[in-house]
């Protein structure tokens, strides 16, 4: 399974609610109406976020998320037939212009692995999902640099009871290189030093608010004292509330 991930923000001088209503029943509809070979589309509305680390003298990111888009597909022939169809040359791609702000985008490939399995959709109002972008620092990453990641997040639960208590479900997204070509769907520019991307899941946005920043300072901690994963400067989390296409 790959997951195709893009974290975008809204184009000059549209409103956030704007750009997600055009994003859920205009862009959503165009790409439900024939979804090629996508197995699952999930559209993330960031309703809150934070960027780069306390302390720094200024953003060392580039900030301001609207939204974050999965596109999960069964292997890369899959992403690969759908990229190249008319249909996402042709209708999609150029739907965008219409509400991303497109050379701010940021995409990346990536491997799920479930450390946790998210809770199933309710009836009612969603689980609140925190997606952390976690970027490398720079220089060459040691081979056991994912290794690293997971134990650091594992020690963190372990340590720390209220954080273990409060997490309702924990996905791995592992950057996958070489999707070059299937990330400029989305605009932006070259692949980002990114490790990946880790879905933590809450009851509320309370949980989340409360819960999430100080599993972050353990987190970054933790990379600090077993080997650097983690540059939490150029790192971001946004905070969001899953809407399901299809």
């Amino acid at each position: 399974m790959l997951n195709l991930i893009a974290a975008i923000r809204r184009k000059p001088g549209m409103t956030h609610r704007a750009f997600l209503h055009y994003l859920h029943h205009v862009h959503g509809s165009l790409a439900a109406a024939n979804p090629l070979r996508i197995r699952r589309y999930i559209q993330n509305h960031v309703f809150d976020a934070s960027f780069g680390s306390e302390g720094d003298p200024a953003y060392l990111t580039e900030f301001g998320r609207d939204s974050v888009t999965e596109l999960h597909f069964e292997d890369m022939e899959a992403l690969t037939a759908t990229m190249s169809d008319p249909y996402s040359r042709e209708v999609i791609g150029p739907d965008g212009a219409h509400f991303n702000d497109l050379p701010s985008a940021l995409a990346l490939l990536t491997r799920p692995a479930v450390l946790m399995a998210p809770p199933a959709p309710d009836a009612g109002e969603s689980h609140v999902k925190v997606l952390h972008f976690v970027h490398t620092p720079e220089g060459p990453a040691p081979d056991d640099v994912t290794d690293r990641w997971q134990a650091a997040h594992e020690e963190v639960l372990d340590a720390e009871e209220a954080q273990a208590k409060a997490l309702r479900g924990y996905v791995q997204h592992r950057n996958v290189p070489g999707a070059g070509r299937a990330l400029r769907h989305f605009g932006g520019g070259g692949e980002p030093a990114y490790l990946g991307v880790a879905a933590l899941y809450y009851d509320s946005r309370d949980e989340a608010l409360t819960h999430f920043p100080s599993y972050e300072r353990s987190l970054r901690e933790r990379s600090a004292e077993t080997g650097d994963f983690y540059d939490p400067s150029r790192s971001f989390a946004v905070y969001s509330r899953e809407v399901t296409i299809f």
